[in-house]
């Protein structure tokens, strides 16, 4: 049950994380180049948090965990 808690929550993270990120790209119509709107990107918090999210959905889906039966 937690693992699937700590999905659902890694999957949420990255999919705002990466929503947020795609509307920063709207300041290339306001005149900034990518270059500038890549570094506002990494070095936002949301780049980290994005980061995390994916570490998180790495470990929870690949992690190996003692199986055990349903019944014990």
């Amino acid at each position: 049950m937690t693992r699937l808690f700590f999905f659902l929550l890694s999957y949420g993270l990255i999919v705002t994380t990466c929503t947020t990120m795609i509307t920063y790209l709207n300041y290339t119509s306001m005149g900034y180049d990518m270059r500038t709107v890549g570094l506002f990107i990494v070095q936002s918090a949301d780049f980290t948090m994005f980061v995390a999210a994916v570490i998180l959905l790495l470990i929870t889906v690949y992690a190996r965990v003692p199986s055990r039966l349903p019944f014990s």
